[in-house]
């Protein structure tokens, strides 16, 4: 659906929102790719598993919880990434796009990033499954974040599209490097001057956020008792 808007949009037009129709269709393309990568996820029911005392097994196993939980997800996210390339590669044919590569240092840099916000939103789900903790009702707070994550990540369209005062309340929060700036880096828009900076940025969220899960796990373990099992 979105190449066929963006297509139509650019029908008579050679540049809108500061993007050329090349561009624009890289952006979709990338950005669909990372969604596999980065935002798809194996753990929206964690914290279900948690409330119905299902964890007490793995917590019984000579096993790092961490480590199970990571594997589930790479698992998870190689098989995204498969079929995101499969339907990448139909969507290819059927529209012959012409789609944007960046220099090979520039898409070294990519992956990284990549990587970071895949590390980023682990910690995210990680820390929705602490609610298990404490309460059944968690569908509804994870609705509402996956809802605005869609919006803030830059998922559905590149955020520079949107008004500058929006742009920089969502630059004070994680999301725009779930998706938005690695794209962004992905079709050369990121000036070498601020990719240091947009580095310690993730790095910074990355630590926030690890040290905040380990904070409610220890805590939420401590009161745990494996209800319904």
């Amino acid at each position: 659906m979105a190449l066929s808007v963006w297509s139509v949009l650019f029908v008579n037009q050679t540049e809108l929102f500061g993007y050329t129709r090349a561009e624009m269709i890289s952006y979709i393309f990338v950005a669909a790719l990372l969604q596999g990568l980065i935002l798809a996820t194996a753990l929206h029911g964690l914290a279900g598993r948690i409330y119905s005392g299902e964890i007490s097994t793995l917590l019984l196993k000579p096993m790092s919880l961490g480590s199970y939980f990571a594997i589930e997800e790479i698992a998870d996210k190689a098989r995204n990434v498969l079929f995101t390339l499969i339907e990448s590669g139909i969507l290819i044919a059927l529209f012959q796009p012409q789609i944007m590569f960046p220099q090979l240092a520039v898409f070294g840099m990519f992956l990284v990033w990549a990587f970071g916000g895949t590390i980023l939103n682990f910690l995210f789900s990680l820390l929705f499954g602490t609610l298990g903790f404490w309460s059944p009702e968690t569908w509804g707070p994870k609705f509402l974040f996956f809802i605005f994550i869609d919006f803030s990540a830059g998922k559905l369209f590149p955020l520079n599209i949107l008004p500058e005062w929006l742009q920089t309340v969502l630059f004070l929060t994680p999301f725009p490097y779930l998706t938005f700036m690695q794209s962004q880096l992905f079709l050369g828009k990121v000036s070498p001057e601020s990719i240091l900076q947009h580095s310690i940025i993730i790095c910074f969220w990355i630590v926030f956020f690890f040290l905040l899960n380990k904070f409610l796990w220890d805590k939420g373990l401590k009161n745990y008792a494996a209800q319904g099992q």
